[in-house]
């Protein structure tokens, strides 16, 4: 049987992002794969959870007249959106060193420093109090989170999953953001309303501390075999995998994708549907917060969806979902983020779950499939879209920005969104996984 299985996979694509005795050879999906998947995803979580935190509560931020609480930082839009982009500084920073840092430290190690960056960033903001530079301090530190967690977790996950059941596995793990979202949206303004900003931020905290001992505890590797990566060298030899245009076209979109979901969805469509007509709909913080929610949960249930879809579809065919994640984006952000019909707003509150949904869950899965020759460059495939997802969620203080100056929310999208997504549809048209890989065209 051992003869069998291994004969098959030489008929194969070489194995994405890391391998081990699962990957390589075709034997069902083992159930301990599951437990890693868990503890993987908590940790994970834990990340965006605190990039998150400060969206579901923005009044206590950001000032708005007559609504904002006692207490306020007192920030501009442009200003709050400089809290979500010092969150993803260190992220940029990270992306492509992360796939050599896990190589180097290992995985166990990796991931475990993404949710110590979250623990220490979050006890500063606490301990800072209502200094503006001390949260900075501590929104950078949790951006080591993001920037770890975003390559690392899924190499694992890969690890314990073969190929049959990986799209559906990492399409499922691609929930840590929509599902931090919802959840952060939902248990956020009650908890600041009776324990305040910082209480939020403990909580945080504590759920990233007992993340990482539960994932410290039950992580393990198939059969004690750690990630194979099929490469040695430098750092500066590694990036010499980065050379195929495939994978910058759909970092390309994938950029554009993260610009509209987080740059300017998840950190702005609370403070619109909160603002009073005609600005936007003058709705409750708790309304606000459900709108958001119903986003990113719609977004729980695409995102494998997507990750699936991707999985399926013959490689020449692939680039239908980019295709229409871009063509979404051309009608659901005005639907949003109108002012005129309030019944429109909830009908672009859906497509934009389903649209996050398939975005997120799936176009990470088209990096590996680009970069298969070797475990080592579908890992930096993986960076990419790290880094695409780390500069995408810079975009807040320009979006912010164009608020402050007047303009009203919708024709702040006109300005950027809507001209970057036709760019994203031409891209997305170019994309072809496996043209120039050893990938069989099905």
């Amino acid at each position: 049987m051992e003869g069998k299985d291994r004969s098959v996979v030489t008929n194969r694509a070489p194995r994405p992002i890391a391998e081990s005795v699962v990957t390589e050879t075709a034997e069902k999906t083992p159930r301990y794969a599951w437990v890693i998947w868990l503890v993987t995803f908590l940790i994970s979580f834990a990340a965006p959870m605190a990039q998150f935190k400060i969206v579901s509560i923005p009044l206590y931020f950001i000032y708005v007249p007559g609504v904002s609480p006692a207490g306020c930082f007192g920030l501009d839009a442009s200003g709050f959106g400089m809290l979500m982009t010092m969150v993803s500084l260190i992220g940029i920073v990270l992306a492509f060193p992360a796939a050599f840092i896990c190589r180097k430290l290992g995985l166990r190690n990796t991931i475990a420093l993404s949710a110590v960056g979250v623990i220490v960033g979050g006890l500063i903001e606490i301990a800072g109090g209502n200094n503006v530079a001390t949260m900075m301090v501590g929104r950078f530190l949790e951006g080591t989170g993001i920037g770890l967690a975003g390559v690392s977790a899924p190499t694992l996950i890969t690890l314990w999953f073969p190929d049959k059941t990986r799209g559906f596995a990492l399409g499922l793990w691609c929930c840590w953001v929509p599902l931090s979202i919802t959840l952060d949206s939902m248990i956020c303004p009650p908890l600041a309303a009776a324990i305040g900003w910082q209480g939020v931020f403990g909580v945080v905290v504590a759920f990233a501390v007992v993340a990482l001992i539960l994932f410290w505890v039950f992580y393990k590797v198939p059969e004690g075999e750690g990630a194979n990566y099929n490469v040695e060298g430098t750092f500066s030899e590694c990036l010499g995998l980065l050379k195929n245009p495939q994978i910058w076209l759909l970092g390309l979109v994938f950029l554009v994708f993260i610009i509209g979901q987080t740059g300017i969805v998840n950190t702005y469509l609370p403070t619109f549907l909160q603002s009073a007509q005609p600005v936007g709909w003058g709705w409750s913080e708790a309304l606000a917060g459900t709108g958001l929610a119903i986003v990113t949960g719609i977004s729980i249930v695409a995102n494998p969806l997507g990750g699936s879809v991707t999985a399926r579809l013959p490689h020449r065919l692939k680039r239908i979902v980019p295709v229409a994640v871009a063509i979404s984006y051309l009608i659901c952000f005005y639907l949003l983020f109108q002012n005129g019909n309030e019944t429109l707003t909830w009908v672009g509150i859906v497509l934009m779950g389903i649209c996050g949904g398939f975005g997120g869950g799936g176009l990470r899965p088209l990096a590996p499939a680009i970069m298969n020759k070797s475990a080592m460059a579908a890992t930096m495939g993986m960076a990419v879209m790290q880094f695409a997802q780390c500069l995408g969620n810079c975009f807040s203080p320009i979006y912010g920005g164009l608020i402050d100056g007047g303009a009203t929310y919708w024709d702040a999208c006109l300005y950027t969104i809507i001209p970057l997504s036709v760019i994203m549809l031409v891209a997305a048209f170019f994309i072809r996984p496996g043209k120039n890989s050893p990938v069989r065209d099905k």
